[in-house]
């Protein structure tokens, strides 16, 4: 009888503690006069209940949300999401220092890694050990190994279509991506590329697991209750566990093997032709500290690269040949474009040779301003306010604004802001040139975020889409096999998640500008 009194008083004070953050978060919360859904005001369900329960993407509806409130929007008790194509600038500006939010970044299940370091100081030491061996440079001396596996893209791709199959490109630029940072990272690619219709089981594991981070994002309790059981173990223990163990468990183990199989023989990086990640991240000069990380911080660094480098790059070009194979005209201009510097498919341009072609340039960075990116990359506003928008916001706010918001505002791209079209990167880049100047869009493409903390990896990125973009057009006709509109649609789920038919195309391969 005790015993259930005592649970009853505890439920009773557990419900009297929850109502009575409702009631401070309506009434007396710092945030309580900026407009917003009630719901979200007032308790962080709104968004489980949007993300989790639904399976829906909050990014979307905030569209409809800021036609209706503003620029400003609550979407937590102490969440701010911003409309504003400036404010992004605001949020994202290369002077400020702001703490990461702990809400998003420890979705992964990571902490010490550089993307996930919530300190701007721990992040910077990181990059600056990880920055060279990304550096412009550095890409530009190994673009062979992204030439090789542009080329094992397009064999696959053959021999798919040989077979009378269409390609599902989700997968095939995944594997190339998957295949290209495993390369720059470990040494050594999973051969991703290889796989029959593309579903190597990393691809096939990374894929299923993006429906559980909505999750795990919003339910903190569970996501460390998963995270506390190492990966290694479940595999182990659950019978075929190759195909029953849960998605997120298979990727992790996966990711751990190839780590330990460098920890456990550095040697084997010696035999590598090129400069690796963790060339430098097992070198003690790397450090100012001049201490090599441990187990557990190498695997974090690495697991985030991985899942990053593999999905945001494959995911643009997954847009951008959707938009291009519905253009016949686009691609046949592209072609073209690309056969001047092209013209005997045995012998394949440089890099640098593609970087010269202003419609492929302008296709990338259209495709960029496309990419399926919904997440609110948060910060906290330091202790004594900042001004975002032109509103002054209070120290300790959690602020953020999706990409998305910047790459569809209309006050920026006019508009069709929504239509696909490379042209407007021309017609800039010529405004540019008779004023001397450079292109005012460029400014507003900010799909690697901006900031001290933007993507350190986008030389790797453009290399990779540059060599794609011109390895499937130069070598393949593409047409569409039934893909629809409502196909692409996408879930957010801190990366892009397709739950219906993925893209399929027909490649018919061209010679000499033949098709065969």
């Amino acid at each position: 009888m005790a015993t259930t009194l005592f649970c009853l008083f505890l439920l009773a004070a557990a419900g009297l503690y929850a109502l009575g953050r409702v009631v401070y978060n309506i009434f007396f919360h710092p945030l309580r006069n900026f407009p917003g859904p009630w719901m979200a005001g007032a308790t962080s369900s709104w968004k489980a209940y949007k993300e989790v329960i639904k399976e829906e993407s909050a990014v979307h509806e905030l569209f409809h949300l800021h036609k209706k409130y503003g620029d400003i929007v609550r979407v937590a008790p102490n969440e701010l999401h911003f409309g504003s194509p400036g404010a992004f600038h605001d949020i994202y500006h290369s002077s400020k220092r702001w703490d990461k939010d702990t809400g998003l970044y420890r979705t992964p299940g990571v902490s010490s890694g550089s993307f996930t370091f919530l300190k701007y100081a721990q992040a910077k030491e990181r990059r600056e050990v990880i920055l060279p061996i990304f550096s412009k440079k550095a890409i530009n001396s190994l673009e062979h190994l992204v030439w090789r596996n542009a080329n094992r893209l397009a064999a696959s791709i053959a021999k798919t279509n040989a077979s009378k199959r269409s390609v599902d490109l989700l997968y095939a630029f995944r594997s190339y991506t998957l295949d290209t940072i495993m390369c720059f990272t470990f040494g050594n690619c999973v051969n991703a590329l290889d796989a029959p219709a593309f579903s190597d089981p990393l691809i096939l594991a990374m894929d299923a697991s993006l429906r559980m981070l909505p999750l795990m994002k919003n339910f903190p309790m569970i996501r460390d209750l998963i995270f506390a059981v190492p990966p290694a173990l479940v595999m182990r223990l659950i019978p075929n566990a190759q195909k029953l163990a849960p998605r997120l468990y298979q990727v992790r183990d996966l990711v751990q093997q190839q780590l330990q199989v460098v920890l456990n023989c550095p040697s084997r990086l010696d035999t590598v032709p090129h400069q690796t990640l963790f060339h430098r991240m097992l070198d003690p000069e790397s450090y100012r500290s001049k201490q090599v990380l441990d187990l557990t911080e190498l695997h974090d660094e690495g697991f985030t690269l991985i899942f990053a480098g593999a999905n945001t790059v494959a995911d643009t070009m997954l847009m951008g040949h959707w938009h291009a194979m519905q253009n016949r005209t686009l691609l046949a201009q592209l072609r073209a474009e690309i056969l001047t510097v092209w013209p005997d498919m045995e012998k394949q341009p440089s890099l640098t040779d593609l970087e010269t072609l202003p419609l492929l340039t302008a296709t990338i960075k259209e495709s960029l301003r496309f990419i399926p990116s919904g997440v609110s990359l948060t910060r906290v506003v330091p202790p004594g306010g900042a001004v975002i928008g032109g509103q002054q916001i209070p120290g300790g706010t959690v602020v953020g604004m999706a990409i998305l918001h910047v790459h569809q505002s209309a006050e920026v791209w006019g508009t069709d802001a929504l239509v696909f079209r490379p042209e407007r990167w021309l017609e800039s880049a010529e405004q540019a040139n008779a004023r001397n100047g450079k292109s005012e869009l460029d400014h507003w493409l900010v799909a690697f975020s901006r900031g001290p903390r933007m993507c350190f990896g986008m030389n790797l990125a453009w290399a990779e889409m540059y060599i794609a973009f011109a390895t499937m057009i130069r070598h393949f006709d593409l047409t569409i096999d039934g893909t629809t509109t409502e196909d692409m649609q996408w879930r957010e789920c801190i990366a892009a998640y397709y739950p219906n038919r993925h893209l399929h195309a027909w490649c018919r391969p061209v010679v000499s500008g033949k098709v065969m």
